[in-house]
């Protein structure tokens, strides 16, 4: 049976919301790779609109074991700084390459030496389980009124065990007086910064 056109119209719009709504399942070999070899991973990502290259912090645990791994151009961050000799030129064509592949246990693909205790704290305080539950900007209705931040930081966690991959996205969650408070946006702050004391924990 055909539907009326204004039928047809509405049911559009709906279908439209609702893919709107669905996160972006971000599914790579590396992602792939986690799913198949470690039970739970937590990665971190942070980006921007002139830059949005996987720029990775993943914490992965494998029974008793809690990995941490950095996944990263190692030229990110240097467009406009002038280096003799055309380096600058030669470092692009570099990063450029990076963007070009997709994310893989290939050379980018680096494991930090941070201490097992501190791996196993981390993993404790990130509490997986609740951040899994989180819900992010897509799930949450903005209210009217609410500033509109333009050119801030992409903030994307995606949230891996054997048997699904989730994303939980939040765009600018420091500018929470802007934004309002939100449960989710200030457990994702708490997570963030628990995955970047790890950069600056060494054995002793």
């Amino acid at each position: 049976m055909k539907l009326p056109p204004i039928l047809l119209f509405v049911s559009s719009l709906l279908t439209a919301d609702y893919v709107r709504a669905q996160p972006t399942v971000k599914s790579t070999p590396l992602h792939r790779f986690l799913q198949q070899h470690y039970d739970s991973t937590s990665i971190y990502h942070s980006g921007s609109s002139w830059n949005n290259s996987p720029n990775y912090l993943i914490l992965a645990k494998h029974q008793n074991q809690v990995d941490f791994f950095t996944y990263t151009s190692p030229y990110r961050g240097i467009k406009g700084r002038y280096y003799p000799g055309q380096l600058a030129r030669k470092f692009a064509r570099e990063d450029h390459a990076f963007r070009a592949a997709a994310p893989d246990t290939n050379r980018y693909l680096q494991p930090q030496p941070a201490r097992p205790a501190a791996l196993q704290q981390a993993w404790q305080q990130l509490d997986a389980r609740q951040l899994w539950r989180v819900k992010d900007d897509q799930e949450t209705i903005s209210k009217p009124g609410t500033c509109v931040v333009e050119d801030a930081d992409d903030n994307v966690f995606y949230l891996i065990d054997r048997r699904t991959i989730r994303v939980a996205s939040f765009y600018a969650p420091d500018l929470q007086q802007c934004l309002g408070p939100d449960s989710g946006r200030r457990h994702a702050l708490a997570a963030r910064k628990i995955l970047r004391a790890l950069l600056t924990s060494r054995p002793q």
